[in-house]
């Protein structure tokens, strides 16, 4: 892992050590990859702060304003937050579905995953899948409407860094003024603001594109297969 991290840079060393408590309450239901991780490195930034390992219990009420009442195309199950990034995009994981449901937070954009889905009926791939979740940044895409720098760049040349309970957040928010304007751009407390997001957002579920990637293949070897015989020649 120490070669990961000099590849990649983190931990910064500014999070809190995984409690015996949160272990204790998540053993058995995330893999043994994700509550390693957490041991050796704790809820901390990586990818020079551009990528966070999360508490999902500290997460809890953000996932809950924006998932509650929604309808998911996955079983009913329980989801937590295991990462998030500066603008306070979230990495989901459910307890049946594993890493199957990303929401990018500025935008109310929910996009779900059926191929992780399937995958945790593959022991070795749910571990994979934990490990790979957890340490692989997500990004953030948001860009000013002017300048089409992206917001995450501006927030670290405006503010240097963020702290472990920190976002950087559009004040208004997107969601009330529909604009994307880098001057708008504050530190705010990240569940709080998140959870802020969730309850003002009109969420949105993106296309599954492996679903639909799937289903266009299906559709073209159905297709195939009901084709005439080749009659050239005849």
């Amino acid at each position: 892992m120490g070669a990961y991290f000099k590849h990649r840079g983190g931990p910064l060393g500014v999070g809190e050590a995984a409690s015996r408590e949160v272990l204790e309450r998540f053993e058995g239901v995330f893999p043994a990859s994700i509550l390693q991780i957490w041991r050796t490195v704790g809820f901390d930034g990586i990818a020079n702060g551009r990528h966070w390992i999360t508490n999902p219990l500290e997460w809890a009420p953000a996932v809950e304003s924006w998932l509650e009442g929604l309808e998911l195309p996955f079983p009913e199950q329980q989801w937590w937050c295991i990462a998030r990034t500066p603008l306070g995009s979230m990495q989901l994981w459910g307890e049946t579905s594993g890493p199957a449901l990303n929401i990018v937070s500025v935008f109310g954009f929910l996009y779900p995953d059926s191929d992780s889905h399937r995958s945790m009926l593959d022991p070795v791939m749910r571990e994979r899948s934990g490990c790979v979740s957890l340490l692989t940044p997500l990004k953030d895409a948001a860009r000013d409407d002017v300048s089409r720098r992206r917001l995450v760049d501006e927030g670290f040349k405006k503010f240097g860094s963020l702290g472990p309970d920190e976002v950087f957040a559009l004040v208004p928010a997107y969601c009330l003024t529909g604009r994307l304007d880098a001057s708008l751009l504050a530190k705010e407390p990240a569940v709080a603001h998140v959870a802020f997001l969730g309850q003002n957002t009109e969420p949105e579920i993106r296309p599954d594109l492996m679903a639909s990637f799937g289903d266009a293949l299906v559709e073209q070897i159905v297709t195939q297969d009901n084709q005439p015989p080749n009659s050239s020649g005849q």
